[in-house]
Parts: C-alpha cells; sequence; structure tokens
C-alpha cells in the first residue's frame, strides 16, 4: 500500500534566478461587460418599484390604482343616477365635483421620505442600465448574447410586462363596488320592478 506523505517543511531560501522574460506585475485586464451591467442594473431598478409598490401602493401598484379608478368612476356614475332626482325633488342644482375631489391624500410624512428614497434609486438604476446598454450596443453591435443573458433579458422583460399590467401585486385590492344590486333592491322596494 502506497502512502503519500505531505512535505510539513517549507524552503528557508528561495531562488534569486528569474527568467528574463518574464514580467515583475502581472496585469490581466478584462473590460467590463456592459450587457451584464445593464441587466444588473435594471434588475436593481425592478426591486426598487416593488418596494415603492410596498410603501405607496395607491400611487405605485397598477392593480391597485386601477382598481381605486374604477371604483371612482362606478360611484360617480351611480351618482349621476339619483343626483338629477334629488335635485328636481328638492329644487337644488346637483355639486359638480372639482377635479381635485380625486386627488389622494399623501402616505405619512416618513413614508414620502422613504418613497422619495425609492423613487431617487429607481431612476438612478434605470438610467445606468440604460447607459451601460448603449456602451453595449456602440461597442459589439454585431455581438451574440450568451445563452444567459437572453434568458435574463426575457426575464426581465418578463418582469417589467407584469410590473406595467398589475400581474404581480402582492397587495391587498380594494373591494370593487357594485351598485347594480342596489339600484335593483330600489326598484323592488318601491314597486318598480317584479320581484
Amino acid at each position: 500500500m502506497r502512502t503519500c506523505y505531505r512535505r510539513h517543511i517549507r524552503r528557508a531560501w528561495r531562488t534569486t534566478i528569474r527568467s528574463v522574460n518574464r514580467s515583475c506585475v502581472r496585469v490581466r485586464w478584462r473590460a467590463p461587460d456592459d450587457l451584464r451591467q445593464s441587466l444588473t442594473a435594471f434588475g436593481r431598478a425592478l426591486r426598487a418599484h416593488r418596494r415603492l409598490a410596498k410603501l405607496a401602493p395607491r400611487f405605485f401598484d397598477e392593480a391597485v390604482i386601477d382598481r381605486e379608478a374604477f371604483n371612482r368612476a362606478e360611484k360617480r356614475r351611480w351618482m349621476a343616477t339619483w343626483e338629477p332626482a334629488l335635485a328636481s325633488a328638492y329644487g337644488v342644482e346637483p355639486v359638480i365635483p372639482a377635479p381635485t375631489d380625486d386627488l389622494l391624500p399623501l402616505p405619512p410624512l416618513r413614508t414620502q421620505r422613504a418613497v422619495d428614497h425609492q423613487l431617487a434609486a429607481l431612476q438612478l438604476w434605470m438610467e445606468i442600465g440604460r447607459s451601460a446598454m448603449e456602451r453595449h450596443q456602440q461597442r459589439h453591435p454585431h455581438a451574440i448574447p450568451s445563452f444567459n443573458h437572453v434568458i435574463r433579458l426575457t426575464e426581465l422583460a418578463i418582469d417589467f410586462k407584469k410590473l406595467a399590467l398589475g400581474l404581480d401585486s402582492q397587495n391587498p385590492l380594494p373591494e370593487k363596488f357594485s351598485y347594480d344590486y342596489a339600484l335593483t333592491d330600489l326598484k323592488r322596494a318601491y314597486g318598480h320592478a317584479q320581484a
């Protein structure tokens, strides 16, 4: 049976003879990968937007924004059906709501500071990603991206699409208003509809 023993003793002396052709400083410089930098920056921008959607969903979560806009439109439509009847009964003209009535209240000051910080981060990472992508297209206009880069580009495109459409919302949605049942109940109560 053959056993290998490791040397536990180091030489105390080093040779002073070196090759003449060998450089005393080794420099291995590699050009920065602009495509990788842009993909990383876009990923960080997505994370910043997700944090914004958690901090202030009424302003940055598309699903919540769309649901609240639908509820406001439904409320206006419902009010438009009974306001003329009240105005004719009481002789008062219906009040046209001011455009500022639809403005949402601002979150607390601490949340506003966090939102400002995340907005600055989002803009910074998007700008870094754009400039890195432009540099990549200028330096390597005909380069074929690697398979990993294609996968990351596809994943980022899907994540941006979900973000824009509000498909990946992790916030609870407000209840959807529907006043159709209330109108049919009123008609049934006052005898204008068959039960």
